[in-house]
């Protein structure tokens, strides 16, 4: 048996440098994981097959799981005879741009490696990853990294200073292709270089002034919820607010713990519908 814990990442910047041939687009983002976790458990069984059960009932449980094709694709290209057991505790909000799909499809992937003795490398594993969703290679990593192409190529960086972190997932459901299809080129600025600079001061206030996404204005004006949560948490003295991904959640840092429960308690009051989470440190 196994069990990991998942951790969810939020994009310190994202930079959306153009459209590649491939229909896919460029990007530069800084990506960062958080102690959000989904809680993975993990048993050999003896007769073959998969057997994946969920906490959240919404979740499906065969091949429309990543975590599933993950687990099928290993059994089938490395002739697994064993079966196994996969039980997810799932806490990390669904479709909330916060990589919780891709950090469940990286723990079965290491879980597997180990559990079934493959002695697959990293970059084996990495590249396996990649072809299932292009932040896999990110969570299997973890930790503080710039990602470029499609999120695929990978550099760590100086790990992030500690804050209190507020995440406030509104319920909408974005869509991402339709935000990527608003973004116009001539708004192009890229910002990650300014965040590792940043990041390498370990000066939190001034990684807190470089958080940016180039996907939030067009977010904001398609979902006014978004819009309402980065301005209440702004109202809260945030000393930086982000949105992560292609959203719906928004994220923010704080000085102090009392000040991140007022922003919490603020939410609470001014929006209905909202996931809040109040982390310790990153």
């Amino acid at each position: 048996m196994m069990i990991i814990q998942a951790k969810a990442k939020i994009n310190l910047t994202l930079d959306v440098l153009g459209k590649r041939p491939d229909g896919y687009h460029e990007l530069s983002t800084i990506m960062q994981s958080i102690n959000l976790c989904d809680t993975l458990t993990f048993e050999k069984k003896d007769k073959p097959g998969i057997a994946l059960k969920t906490s959240n009932p919404l979740l499906p449980t065969d091949e429309k799981n990543l975590i599933f094709r993950i687990a099928q694709f290993l059994i089938l290209e490395y002739n697994i005879r064993q079966g196994i057991s996969i039980d997810l505790v799932k806490r990390i909000p669904i479709a909330a741009g916060m990589a919780g799909g891709s950090t469940n499809a990286a723990a079965t992937l290491l879980a597997l490696n180990e559990i079934f003795e493959l002695n697959l490398s990293q970059q084996q594993l990495y590249k396996i990853g990649q072809s299932f969703g292009a932040d896999i290679p990110f969570c299997m990593m973890g930790g503080t990294a710039l990602a470029e192409g499609i999120g695929e190529k990978l550099k760590p960086l100086t790990s992030h200073p500690k804050t209190w972190i507020v995440l406030a997932r509104p319920q909408v459901f974005v869509s991402t292709q339709e935000i990527f299809k608003k973004w116009n080129p001539q708004n192009a600025k890229p910002k990650s270089q300014a965040m590792v600079k940043a990041l390498a001061s370990g000066d939190i206030r001034e990684v807190a002034s470089k958080l940016s996404n180039d996907l939030a204005p067009i977010a904001m004006a398609l979902y006014p919820e978004i819009s309402k949560v980065m301005d209440t948490l702004w109202e809260q003295n945030a000393i930086g607010v982000n949105m992560s991904g292609s959203g719906p959640t928004v994220f923010a840092y704080f000085a102090a713990e009392l000040a991140a429960h007022q922003a919490i308690d603020s939410l609470k009051q001014k929006i209905a519908n909202v996931d809040l989470f109040c982390l310790k440190g990153i």
